[in-house]
């Protein structure tokens, strides 16, 4: 049966939010929109939320949110959820995520973690549930001759995201640069931090490392880079759900991975796949951790491991369908989302 919702899918699918909205709507056989001007009020819709992607401020996306929620039942998935980590910004994000809140019918994040998040900082009326992010095939990508002696961080390059890490450990890796492991940045830089190319490679050259950065990629050259990487780094700092981590594991790849409350969450739903790294062992550890990947056996994962792409969606319809109906906010009981980790 279709799921009586109409699926938000806003922006393009360069952003993972708008890319996740869109294959799940899909597998979900949910009708999809672009635009917040739904064809019939009444209708009821979801909407992958986060601030960056509805607004120019946070204000103006929980607004966008909070009017559209008048018209419509809504229900949303909350990503990108706030932390005091967002420093300056975190204030207004956490009451722009209050205000959403405050406005859905129900509400769902990808992980534990950002729950938990949402709970502490964001006033929720209810529970809220969880449905994790799918792990979704890669597209066949050729590759010819051996791994790289190389670093690779992929996705979006902003502040935090790892590079400058990868760059410290590589630098103790050798004596000079032809020795030293280089470090790919996989991915375009995000927008607002235009700047941030050339200080890291200032900070390179400083170094003595040899960096370079790809801008976007397609499916099939994404796929094909991250599988003659060397080693594939995941290290930001404040990670609480991640499509690009779970991009190196459908490519069979074990990445290594800064240990967290949100990557521990994941190598508990997927065993074997991550490579968890103390930060606070300091940057020699992580070096001599690239360094034993680097001299040791290739990745071997075998397949996928679920929650597959059918598992999310299967695991939003259910949700959806226990949603529709429940007119009386204030009694809903908004449990987790059943099968949310198969």
């Amino acid at each position: 049966m279709t799921p009586p919702v109409h699926v938000l899918v806003a922006g393009t699918e360069r952003h993972g939010v708008t890319l996740l909205a869109g294959q799940v709507a899909r597998a979900a056989g949910a009708a999809t929109t672009t635009h917040l001007d739904l064809p019939a009020p009444g209708t009821p819709v979801h909407v992958h939320f986060t601030d960056r992607l509805y607004g120019g401020t946070p204000e103006a996306a929980a607004a966008a949110l909070v009017r559209l929620a008048a018209r419509h039942p809504t229900t949303v998935t909350l990503h990108d959820v706030p932390q005091p980590s967002d420093g300056e910004w975190f204030a207004r994000r956490r009451d722009s995520y209050a205000a959403v809140l405050a406005a859905a019918r129900g509400w769902v994040t990808s992980s534990e973690t950002e729950r938990a998040t949402v709970a502490a900082h964001c006033a929720p009326r209810t529970v809220g549930g969880v449905v994790p992010l799918p792990i979704v095939p890669a597209p066949p990508a050729p590759v010819d001759g051996p791994r790289e002696r190389s670093v690779a961080v992929f996705g979006w390059v902003y502040p935090g995201k790892g590079h400058v890490e990868a760059l410290e450990a590589a630098a103790l890796l050798g004596d000079t640069p032809e020795q030293r492991p280089a470090v790919r940045a996989l991915g375009s830089v995000a927008a607002g931090h235009d700047d941030l190319l050339a200080e890291l490679a200032a900070r390179a050259d400083g170094l003595g490392v040899r960096f370079s950065t790809t801008g976007w990629l397609d499916d099939v050259e994404a796929a094909r880079r991250m599988l003659v990487a060397g080693v594939g780094l995941v290290a930001h700092a404040n990670l609480s759900a991640s499509g690009s981590l779970n991009s190196w594991v459908a490519l069979g790849r074990r990445p290594l991975v800064r240990a967290g409350d949100y990557t521990r969450e994941m190598a508990r739903l997927r065993p074997g796949t991550l490579d968890l790294y103390d930060a606070d062992d300091g940057v020699a550890s992580l070096a001599a951790r690239v360094a034993a990947r680097l001299d040791g056996p290739p990745d071997v994962l075998g397949p996928p491991p679920r929650p597959h792409l059918d598992d999310t969606a299967a695991a939003y319809r259910a949700w959806w369908e226990a949603q529709t109906g429940q007119d009386d906010r204030d009694d809903r009981d908004d449990r987790p989302a059943p099968g949310s980790a198969p």
